[in-house]
């Protein structure tokens, strides 16, 4: 149960990112096009973590280490544009945009898995 919790929230996350960034002026090019495109995206995205994303941090071990682990912001940012090339209805919009759209994406699913995680205790 709980995982579909967590999976129904990173969708509702991807697309309040997707619905606030207009309003925000920022992001331009970052689309979702409903809630169905944010669940194939999350199912993605994780199936990317967890195959794809340990494959790149081994190879960029030694980048990593000299920027102090700064490349994995990088390294997530890949697997955000490579979520937007597998899923439709799901547009990134270019690599500064999945830089930001990872980062919002990982703070904001942090902490809703850390209430999740609260309401189960």
């Amino acid at each position: 149960m709980r995982l579909l919790v967590r999976w129904a929230l990173g969708a509702l996350t991807l697309l309040v990112i997707a619905y606030a960034a207009p309003a925000l002026d920022i992001l331009p090019g970052f689309h979702v096009a409903g809630f169905e495109a944010a669940l194939v995206a999350v199912a993605v995205l994780s199936l990317l973590n967890l195959t794809v994303r340990p494959i790149l941090k081994w190879l960029s071990l030694p980048i990593t280490c000299l920027t102090f682990g700064l490349f994995t912001l990088v390294i997530n940012a890949v697997v955000m544009m490579l979520t937007d090339a597998l899923v439709p209805g799901f547009e990134v919009g270019g690599f500064v945009n999945a830089l930001i759209v990872s980062v919002l994406y990982a703070i904001v699913t942090g902490l809703l898995n850390q209430l999740v995680e609260r309401e189960k205790d």
